[in-house]
């Protein structure tokens, strides 16, 4: 705390507003001010790194008692004024206000590194209206998405757009997945497939028990103690308390088996997908219900019961051990698709081989990959037409798909497997936008956000 024995002085002007003020201690003092400059300054710094309660707590630490709403008042003071002029360089990427619902926009100078402005939305019209009121953009670094590309097109025609390197290889792996998802089948060796023997459900069902199964040896016995008597359906119907089908079934049935067995109609509806049902029973999955579901993908029209009958038989058995397939995932496949050849070991890149080797689409597929790494590393952008080409040529639709969006943004990319700059230093600002997103608990205005990106060293 600083004492400080100052001036006051008073305007005898009648017509002056200001009757009295006092003596500033220059580099000390301020107007209205209950601190000195250098306390202030440090209180502001404090709040444009680490905001509201985080700022307070420190303070606090430092001797320096403030209330997390009186350092958030400091950062709001602060101008965080857009230039006039947009960058030569700029880039453009969006990240979520509220995932999944509300999003903003994130403007970057590439040249620099600092962020230029942050919108309120990811939309053309808003990007449209920002670049007209600040002309200059030569460059302008995105991600595939259109609602910028068109922005550009409209408010900086002579701009040069270029799309992210990143993005065009996140593309080209999900293009990659589609096509080992299609041929997943040449993942299996043919050993593996001739180790998979389908087994038919077993129509009796001696051991099935349960309490269904209980109910009906039960029910079985009693209609069978008074049907064989010679009393009439009618009559045990009325004396069991059963609809009389149901007595009729029973007393027509000659084995308790006959009706604890899926009905043959229900089995042959089942046929189609009696192979996929014990592959996936001897891999260890006896949910009736997600069984079902993954029939119903598969173009199943039945109920869910039709299925669960249909594996009465087989719960009899002892429960299946978990098989442990040899063939590689999916997953696995891709990133041995995707990945720079020297960074595979032996063994991943042994079984590539043998899985390249059975399937000629794969291996075609791998070229493309290849070529298009190729033309990213050492950005040969003039070589793309060619890989267009290429591509469309193939015997796999999913990469026909990706070709056709390269066509249709094909400026764009190959000036960004041509130029240098990328919108990596975007992503680097978005994952920070995080960061001071998590910071303020989630809950920070728009306004206050856009300052502490702008502002935030």
């Amino acid at each position: 705390m600083i004492r400080l024995a100052v001036r006051r002085f008073r305007c005898e002007a009648s017509a002056c507003p200001r009757r009295t003020f006092a003596e500033q201690v220059t580099g000390l003092t301020f107007r209205y001010g209950r601190r000195s400059q250098l306390q202030e300054t440090m209180l502001v710094a404090i709040g444009r790194v680490l905001a509201g309660r985080a700022g307070a707590r420190l303070a606090d630490m430092l001797h320096c008692t403030v209330s997390p709403n009186t350092l958030l008042r400091r950062v709001r003071a602060l101008t965080a004024e857009p230039p006039e002029k947009c960058p030569r360089v700029l880039g453009v990427d969006d990240f979520a206000l509220k995932r999944g619902h509300v999003y903003g926009t994130v403007l970057i100078d590439i040249e620099t590194g600092r962020p230029v402005d942050v919108l309120p939305d990811r939309t053309a019209e808003t990007f449209t209206a920002w670049l007209k009121q600040h002309p200059g953009a030569e460059i302008v670094c995105r991600d595939r998405a259109s609602a910028y590309a068109e922005a550009v097109r409209t408010a900086a025609p002579h701009a040069i757009q270029i799309a992210d390197r990143f993005h065009l290889w996140l593309n080209l792996c999900k293009t990659v997945e589609k096509c080992v998802v299609a041929h997943r089948r040449c993942l299996t060796s043919p050993e593996d497939e001739a180790q998979g023997e389908v087994m038919e459900p077993p129509t009796g069902s001696p051991g099935i028990e349960g309490k269904r199964a209980a109910n009906t040896r039960r029910h079985f016995a009693a209609v069978h103690e008074m049907y064989d008597k010679g009393v009439t359906i009618q009559v045990i119907a009325k004396a069991l308390r059963m609809d009389r089908k149901t007595v009729r079934k029973y007393a027509h049935a000659a084995t308790v088996e006959e009706l604890l067995a899926p009905p043959l109609q229900r089995r042959r509806m089942l046929q189609p997908w009696a192979e996929y049902l014990t592959m996936r029973w001897q891999e260890g999955c006896t949910d009736s219900g997600r069984l079902f579901r993954e029939l119903q993908q598969r173009g199943y029209r039945g109920s869910s019961r039709s299925v669960r009958r249909w594996l009465e038989p087989l719960r009899s058995a002892e429960a299946p051990i978990p098989k442990q397939s040899d063939a590689p995932t999916v997953r696995q496949v891709v990133g041995w698709l995707t990945r720079h050849p020297d960074d595979l070991t032996s063994g991943p890149r042994l079984r590539l081989k043998r899985i390249l080797t059975r399937c000629p689409e794969l291996a075609d597929l791998r070229m493309h990959i290849q070529g298009f790494a190729r033309m990213m590393k050492h950005l040969d952008g003039h070589l793309l037409p060619r890989w267009i080409k290429a591509a469309e040529g193939s015997e796999l639709p999913p990469l026909h798909g990706f070709a056709r969006n390269l066509n249709k943004d094909f400026d764009a990319v190959t000036a960004g497997l041509t130029l240098p700059y990328s919108s990596g230093m975007v992503e680097g600002h978005v994952n920070r936008v995080k960061f001071l997103k998590r910071q303020g608990y989630g809950r920070a205005s728009f306004d206050l956000l856009r300052r502490r990106i702008l502002l935030t060293p």
